[in-house]
């Protein structure tokens, strides 16, 4: 894309048009390399605060966050909702269920993105960090975030979220179990949706996990309420913001609000940095690759191993002598 076109819609953004917002959001996730054009022109002064929710697949994910929504416009907040979606293994484009399931949520206050994973581990899209930061930019109060319900590797979430919100329902069987090595422990907030279904007994269970979470509590000085919902009457949603509030005031005062933040500025600019490191190997480094050289390799006459330390040496000489000149 042109670079006058970023900049007209970089101009219509900053006057809070959606339709540049949308686009921005388009061009980002469609190729992030636009990213460095489109960041240079504004940075975000405003730390917006970033709510992740995660479950399994059916647990209400979507019909909550709807509940939650119309709570925080109640109380005067503007929303970016970004919802990861799987991507389909054929086209590559995300099932976008959640948009569908949102329809619901109809205000200026509220801007809502489904995305693909397009396969990115633990579900997030790469282009997540920067639709947050488009967020931020336009001034959104929250950001709550939808990954996919697919298990363990959904402590990506981390990455992003401020208060992480893991979502549980009754008559998933042994999925207490399942999770309790993976997604519900990274949860600062547990919550038993469909509390109508026999919520008490699964939140008797969180409790009694949460006994054998001691280092954990006493680290972070924070034990995950156990909060039930009924997403479809809106019971206890109520709680559930108040929590969520609560756990953002624990975390500004204890100091770890900042240092999240930190870590994942860290994060994101260690990954900008190994991008721009593996976009040189694939430009100057695989072409030089000959078919010759692979062909040895698999005929066994020189090793694979070898030959990716002879080279990486010698990029690396390269970078030396080009530093000291």
């Amino acid at each position: 894309m042109r670079t006058d076109n970023i900049e007209e819609l970089i101009t219509r953004f900053k006057q809070q048009d959606r339709t540049a917002l949308a686009r921005l959001i388009s061009l980002i996730e469609n190729d992030p390399e636009l990213a460095n054009e489109i960041f240079r022109h504004f940075e975000t002064a405003k730390e917006t605060y970033i709510i992740g929710l995660t479950g399994a697949p059916g647990v209400g994910k979507s019909t909550l966050i709807n509940q939650i929504v119309q709570k925080l416009l109640d109380q005067g907040k503007s929303i970016g909702i970004m919802s990861i979606d799987p991507t389909s293994p054929f086209s590559g484009g995300a099932f976008l269920g959640d948009r569908i399931r949102m329809s619901s949520i109809q205000t200026d206050k509220v801007f809502m993105r489904s995305m693909a994973s397009r396969g990115a581990v633990g579900g997030l899209s790469r282009a997540s960090y920067d639709i947050c930061l488009l967020y931020e930019a336009f001034g959104m109060d929250l950001i709550i975030v939808e990954t996919v319900g697919a298990g363990q590797s959904e402590v990506d979430v981390l990455k992003l979220a401020d208060t992480i919100i893991v979502i549980n329902v009754p008559g998933l069987g042994d999925s207490i179990q399942c999770q309790k090595a993976g997604i519900t422990e990274i949860g600062d907030i547990l919550v038993v949706n469909k509390k109508d279904l026999g919520g008490e007994e699964i939140a008797v269970q969180l409790d009694l996990m949460l006994d054998d979470a001691v280092m954990y509590i006493g680290q972070t000085g924070w034990r995950p309420p156990v909060v039930q919902t009924n997403a479809i009457s809106g019971e206890g949603v109520d709680e559930l913001i108040e929590e969520i509030w609560n756990h953002k005031e624990h975390i500004e005062l204890a100091g770890i609000l900042e240092k999240k933040r930190k870590k994942r500025l860290k994060d994101k600019l260690i990954a900008l940095i190994q991008h721009r490191i593996e976009k040189h190997v694939m430009d100057h480094i695989y072409p030089t690759i000959k078919d010759s050289v692979l062909n040895q390799i698999y005929e066994k006459k020189y090793n694979v191993y070898n030959l990716a330390g002879t080279v990486s040496d010698s990029f690396l000489s390269q970078l030396k002598r080009s530093k000291q000149s």
